[in-house]
């Protein structure tokens, strides 16, 4: 018996999603801040390359609201997310939209 049992394949993608996230239960969660850090990170990059300035709080929302909505949609599939992670992302998609609001004003002049 391996550490690691392979997934069923023959169910299709998502028994396989659901295989992984139950044999490593930080696979959701390491999934969406991957993504989130990837649209954040290649946003603000992008920005400040055509810009020459970064809008840090307008790329945090724009990732939250991603990661939002894939969190979602693996809701609907049971044993891929749970509703406490889904509360984690509300949370913080509220957080950096707060934080998005407050710091608009001083851009604009």
């Amino acid at each position: 018996m391996g550490v690691y049992s392979i997934p069923d394949l023959t169910g299709g993608m998502d028994n396989a999603l659901i295989g992984l996230a139950t044999e490593v239960p930080a696979f959701p969660i390491m999934f969406l801040v991957f993504v989130w850090f990837l649209i954040f990170m290649g946003g603000t990059t992008r920005q400040s390359v055509k810009k020459g300035y970064a809008d840090y709080p307008m790329w945090s929302v724009v990732a939250s609201l991603n990661i939002f909505l894939m969190s979602l949609i693996m809701t609907l599939k049971e044993g891929l997310i749970n509703l406490q992670i889904l509360g984690v992302v509300v949370a913080v998609t509220i957080l950096t939209g707060i934080w998005f609001f407050l710091t608009t004003g001083r851009n604009e002049n």
